[in-house]
């Protein structure tokens, strides 16, 4: 009997840890969910730059990772402590999770991880119950976390400011995206496409990241439907339900999810994106108070005389600001998210027509001080004219010719100085050119004139010297050999010389890894390192 009783017991005891098990590994599974982002990247042992890749675990057990610059979908299992990941091409790699830390091993690759709530990307609210009263994307009552950047950056990075708790637009990211012309998903090829996002403002505007540029859009609900225009003129249309927005874009059918989370570029500023920026914001603590202000009430300044918003970020690394991890795009996220620029105004009504009432005009220079990159972004119609081309190649020489030197400040100066100068040649209705450009002009006609001397004069010495030892004949026969006359000296002579000179602007880029280009928002950058 006590041995029946023995037995019984221990069934009942092994009955209880089947149970608990699985509900244990259930719970592992469900708080593992979120965003992941890598502080350390090795291959056979060698240690370099993790340039903002990252992995995100959704709580359906799928997701995604960057590598090599290239997201991957992937699926996703725990147990206890381990991780088994499998990406789309069927490749497995496993790790351990503790403490908010993913160590993996992937191909030939050690990857170290940091969960980074915060970031745009961790797991996606869940739908709406059935029978829920359907919420305004922008005024739903759900309360969102304290914001903290947790992204961990470079030993030199100044840290982000942390300190502000504020409530941001709803951000929706994208989940699936059709080739309405194909019918074919865009599930290989360029994965740009991931990054896609829409952000609501309260107040109906807005951003939407189409293909890495960032556009200004006005957006309105009507019961479940749902649509945007952005400042270009091309529209949205489709339906908003649970958290979810489905609709087509061009020849693009979309799924977007709302996030969990607001976007990283937050954390420049203590209000809502849709309320300003300070024209001066020094993220990489690479000014002085002093410094900041002064330059920032120069911005100002300039603002106020020239119709045109000046802004200067510092960063210390651009994948603490920006969900796409580039440069270009981060500037056009910090005018587009923040409305920078200045309106229309009656003051601005001398312009013409070269404004647009949603566009406004701005120039937002941008710096990764740890990355060493950085960005010179126009938009708006006025501004656009007001410094083109050639404006804004010369505004950007002299400041990164401060950058390369780690001189910020010169940087901030020389960018400050030369956006005035550009655009008081606009404001006499002229746009700055080499021709209108008088230090340019100058330097133009003076350069190879002194070059032409110095190359003559050049010349000249060298003949000089090489007749040193030679001397006049005195009479003919010094040129008699024999029987006949044998003549060695010839002498050619040029009466003139026609030197036409055409001044060639630097050569256009058609991407943003380096060099001036357009973006497909319409507005020009000029980007590279320095």
């Amino acid at each position: 009997m006590k041995m029946i009783r023995k037995t019984g017991m221990m069934l009942l005891l092994l009955a209880c840890m089947l149970l608990f098990v699985p509900g244990a590994v259930y719970a592992d599974e469900e708080d593992a969910a979120g965003r992941y982002d890598a502080i350390e990247c090795s291959k056979d042992g060698t240690y370099y730059e993790c340039d903002g890749e990252y992995l995100v675990l959704d709580e359906d057990g799928e997701g995604e990772i960057q590598f090599s610059g290239t997201v991957y979908s992937l699926t996703w299992e725990i147990d206890g402590s381990e991780i088994s990941i499998t990406d789309e091409d069927g490749e497995d790699f496993t790790g351990t999770l503790e403490d908010g830390v993913i160590r993996l091993d992937y191909l030939d690759y050690q990857y170290v991880y940091v969960r980074n709530d915060s970031s745009v990307g961790g797991s996606i609210d869940a739908e709406a119950p059935a029978g829920e009263e359907e919420k305004t994307p922008a005024s739903d009552n759900v309360q969102k976390e304290t914001q903290s950047q947790e992204a961990v950056q470079p030993a030199e990075a100044a840290p982000a400011q942390t300190q502000y708790a504020q409530e941001g637009p709803e951000v929706y990211i994208v989940r699936d995206r059709v080739d309405t012309g194909s019918g074919d998903g865009d599930t290989e090829g360029d994965p740009t496409w991931r990054m896609d996002y829409i952000a609501l403002n309260e107040d109906g505007t807005g951003t939407f990241l189409f293909n890495k540029a960032v556009f200004v859009i006005r957006w309105k609900q009507d019961g479940d439907q749902f649509s945007f225009t952005e400042h270009l003129g091309r529209s949205f249309t489709g339906t908003i339900d649970s958290g979810r927005i489905t609709g087509t874009y061009s020849r693009y059918r979309y799924t977007f999810e709302r996030a969990g989370s607001t976007l990283p570029a937050y954390t420049l500023s203590p209000s809502d994106w849709g309320h300003g920026l300070a024209p001066v914001v020094d993220q990489a603590d690479v000014l002085s108070d002093a410094q900041e202000q002064e330059y920032a009430a120069k911005a100002k300044e300039l603002a106020d005389q020239y119709d045109v918003g000046v802004y200067v970020v510092l960063v210390g690394s651009r994948d603490a600001y920006t969900w796409s991890s580039d440069i270009s795009v981060l500037g056009e996220e910090l005018y587009a998210g923040y409305a920078l620029g200045v309106g229309p105004t009656e003051k601005k009504e001398k312009h013409g027509n070269k404004h647009t009432d949603d566009w406004k005009d701005a120039i937002v220079m941008t710096i990764a001080v740890n990355e060493r990159k950085y960005d010179i972004y126009v938009a708006g119609d006025y501004a656009k004219w007001a410094i083109p081309t050639y404006g804004r190649e010369q505004i950007e020489e002299h400041a990164v010719d401060e950058l390369r030197e780690n001189r910020w400040s010169g940087s901030v100066e020389q960018f400050l100085g030369s956006v005035e100068k550009v655009l008081k040649v606009a404001a006499k209705g002229k746009q700055i050119s080499f021709r209108t450009d008088t230090t340019g002009r100058m330097i133009g006609i003076f350069a190879p004139l002194i070059l032409a001397l110095l190359f003559g004069y050049g010349i000249a010495a060298v003949m000089r010297s090489s007749m040193q030892n030679t001397q006049k004949a005195q009479n003919a026969a010094a040129y008699v050999a024999s029987d006949k006359v044998d003549f060695t000296r010839r002498e050619d002579r040029y009466i003139r010389t026609l030197v036409s000179r055409v001044y060639s602007p630097k050569e256009k880029s058609s991407s943003g890894s380096g060099g001036s280009f357009s973006s497909s928002s319409g507005g020009s950058h000029s980007s590279g390192s320095f």
